[in-house]
């Protein structure tokens, strides 16, 4: 991947790893692909696409790529995230190109942005998610809306949560920024990452716990819509103001 004129002024032959930020599809056809069989498909993609991408050091080498908060099982995507360091310095959407190329049905790269400014890894940067949750028939709900807001306004919103040893009652209304009825069904915008996280299917739960529903768990469709960080005390996207998406501009 020599397409980059190192002679140009501003450009010298990097000694130094580079860090992409991409932000991929998860689509139906991959849904139930997990998360380690993510990374080996992008593994296999990267050498099909030949790009320049850095190893580790030490007896067994691997390429030098992590990825952000992992999606549930069954859930699809347009916003997840990984970082790839490339031991080249190469134009973002060469690799974007490149990567779509080669990558299967349901995966496809949509961003691609070179890091220039200090920011946290792409998991340890994650401070919000948004989705939509799929519910037609209770989007059909004349009173929805009032439901949504009756709902907000309690004092807490207790579920019981599981954790790696156990189970607790966790108050989950600081962890909702916001829900609100779409035509196909809700828009939700939680906490998420390593500092507080929330997922989508307990606060449906919830919901309908609230309204006397029977909460039927294998008829939910998940869709998250993207993964948000933390600049200036204001919520951006996760590739958002941290790089350039070419190095021509």
């Amino acid at each position: 991947m020599s397409e980059i004129d190192y002679s140009q002024k501003g450009f010298t032959k990097p000694k130094e790893h580079f860090i992409y930020r991409i932000k991929f599809t998860k689509g139906e056809e991959v849904k139930f692909i997990g998360h380690l069989d993510v990374m080996r498909l992008f593994q296999r993609a990267i050498k099909r696409a030949n790009l320049p991408v850095a190893y580790s050091q030490g007896f067994n080498p691997h390429q030098l790529l992590s990825f952000a908060n992992p999606l549930t099982l069954g859930t699809t995507s347009e916003g997840e995230y990984g970082d790839f360091e490339m031991a080249e310095k190469i134009e973002p959407t060469l690799i974007m190109a490149e990567l779509n190329k080669v990558l299967p049905n349901g995966v496809r790269v949509l961003d691609s942005v070179l890091i220039t400014q200090k920011t946290d890894s792409a998991m340890a940067a994650i401070d919000g998610a948004k989705y939509i949750v799929f519910l037609e028939e209770l989007a059909k709900r004349d009173s929805l809306q009032e439901d949504i807001k009756r709902y907000l306004s309690q004092k807490e919103i207790l579920v019981l949560k599981k954790t790696k040893k156990n189970e607790k009652i966790t108050d989950i209304k600081p962890d909702i920024f916001e829900i609100k009825k779409i035509p196909e069904g809700f828009y939700l915008y939680l906490a998420a990452g390593s500092r507080r996280n929330l997922k989508p299917e307990p606060v449906m739960q919830s919901f309908y716990n609230f309204l006397g529903l029977h909460f039927e768990k294998y008829r939910m469709r998940y869709h998250r819509l993207d993964l948000m960080r933390t600049e200036q005390g204001k919520l951006v996207g996760l590739s958002e103001g941290i790089g350039v998406r070419s190095l021509r501009a």
